[in-house]
C-alpha cells in the first residue's frame, strides 16, 4: 500500500465528511477510487484503521467507517 493511496483515501474521507453524511461503507470508498485496485484500497483502509486515522462504527447490524472525530456523530 502506498502513501499516495493512503493520502487519497484520507482526502476522500475529509472531503465527504464535510456534508451531512459522516460514516461510509467500504464499498463507497472502493467505488470512489475506482481507478485503484479494490484489494489495495481495502488493505489501505484497514491499515489506516490500525493507525487510528479511521475507525469502524457499528450499529449492530451494519459496519461503517468514519474519521475518529465523527465516531459519535448522530446516526445518518
Amino acid at each position: 500500500m502506498s502513501d499516495e493511496l493512503k493520502q487519497r483515501i484520507m482526502d476522500w474521507f475529509i472531503d465527504k465528511s464535510k456534508g451531512a453524511k459522516k460514516k461510509f461503507y467500504l464499498r463507497d470508498v472502493v467505488e470512489a477510487l475506482s481507478d485503484a485496485n479494490k484489494k489495495d484500497v481495502q488493505k489501505t483502509v484497514n491499515a489506516l484503521i490500525t493507525e487510528d486515522k479511521l475507525m469502524y462504527w457499528s450499529s449492530g447490524s451494519t459496519t461503517m467507517i468514519c474519521l475518529p472525530e465523527n465516531m459519535h456523530a448522530p446516526n445518518e
